[in-house]
């Protein structure tokens, strides 16, 4: 936070979601982490960062040591990162607890000009899309969503409960470098979703969770967490 301020990074009523693209690409350049999240754990242990990468531990100390500042390694404590490798696919079949913080949204057409477009929560939006029709349940919504996604990244939605709802603003850069807090006011939805999965295409499972799921991957959304579940 002291470097974000002193970088001015940091805008009232914004997350720091913006913050942390900020510093883990100036600390490993085009090697940086993404889609990452920010784990808080209520007190129980201090907050730590979580993120895939293409590179290997060996590649990500030789760009620090190369190139990063050392308030930005000091800020990041880069001097506790700890690497681990992925399995190269799950197989087709496998069954596995998972933990998503994700933005549900879709992008819809602002005042008629298609070149303008505005996030809405996806449950507002099939909310108002059926305003005569009996008010369709939240995690319903958000359970098809999310299983349309996960069916493109070659998974299938097993269960799905919605372990916290919130609301936030994503803060970034605008055209002329100035930073600003975008979205309606009050911000967006910024959930996070338990439960399981089966996975069905091994090669598309694995590009999801390189790539995320979801908008925002740069900023703190969209990192799938796995566990396993008993058999």
């Amino acid at each position: 936070m002291e470097w974000g301020a002193r970088e001015k990074l940091l805008k009232p009523g914004g997350d720091d979601g913006y913050l942390w693209h900020v510093l883990l690409v100036a600390a490993f350049g085009h090697l940086a982490p993404k889609p990452f999240r920010l784990i808080e754990p209520n007190g129980q242990r201090p907050p730590y960062l979580l993120g895939y990468a293409h590179a290997t531990e060996e590649g990500l100390h030789r760009h620090v040591a190369a190139f990063c500042d050392p308030a930005i390694a000091s800020a990041l404590g880069v001097s506790s990162l700890a690497v681990k490798v992925m399995p190269d696919s799950f197989v087709a079949g496998r069954r596995l607890g998972f933990e998503l913080r994700v933005r549900p949204v879709v992008r819809q057409t602002k005042d008629g000009d298609r070149n303008r477009k505005r996030e809405i929560d996806v449950f507002l939006h099939q909310t108002r899309a059926r305003p005569d029709a009996d008010k369709p349940s939240r995690v319903a919504v958000y359970a098809d969503w999310l299983a349309a996604h996960l069916a493109k990244g070659g998974a299938a939605l097993d269960t799905m409960r919605i372990i916290w709802l919130r609301r936030s603003a994503i803060t970034r850069r605008d055209r002329e470098r100035e930073l600003r807090v975008h979205g309606e006011k009050g911000g967006g939805p910024d959930a996070c979703f338990g439960g399981a999965l089966t996975v069905t295409d091994p090669i598309a499972f694995n590009a999801l969770l390189a790539r995320g799921v979801g908008r925002h991957r740069a900023f703190g959304f969209g990192m799938l967490l796995l566990k396993p579940l008993p058999r």
